[in-house]
């Protein structure tokens, strides 16, 4: 299995959340510890989602698939779209703890 993709994936994610740490962290010098403390934990919400998301993914596809009731193209969207809702569902329960992890560590 190659995950370099995965990887890559999640940089590009990385990358697409880091302005707006870098924007909290500006209003954190004007308004506050608040916005930037409430960015981060939009972000660490988001890299735990990603986390979870990918996770079960990846899970799921260790479970061999019987040619009889398999759905195709059609079941594999379903599906992808039913683990992107348990990993929100995952992420906003708190029960993973893996945002809890990253938003204690980097709060100010």
């Amino acid at each position: 299995m190659d995950i370099s993709k995965d990887i890559q994936l999640l940089r590009i994610q990385q990358s697409r959340i880091a302005p707006k740490l870098q924007k909290g962290a500006t209003a954190d010098k004007v308004g506050g510890k608040k916005s930037f403390n409430k960015e981060l934990r939009k972000a660490a919400d988001g890299f735990e989602e990603l986390f979870v998301h990918k996770m079960l993914q990846i899970m799921r596809s260790t479970v061999k698939k019987n040619g009889f009731m398999s759905g195709g193209r059609g079941e594999e969207i379903f599906q992808d779209m039913l683990d992107e809702n348990y990993a929100k569902i995952i992420t906003q329960s708190r029960a993973f703890g893996l945002s809890e992890l990253i938003y204690n560590q980097n709060k100010k």
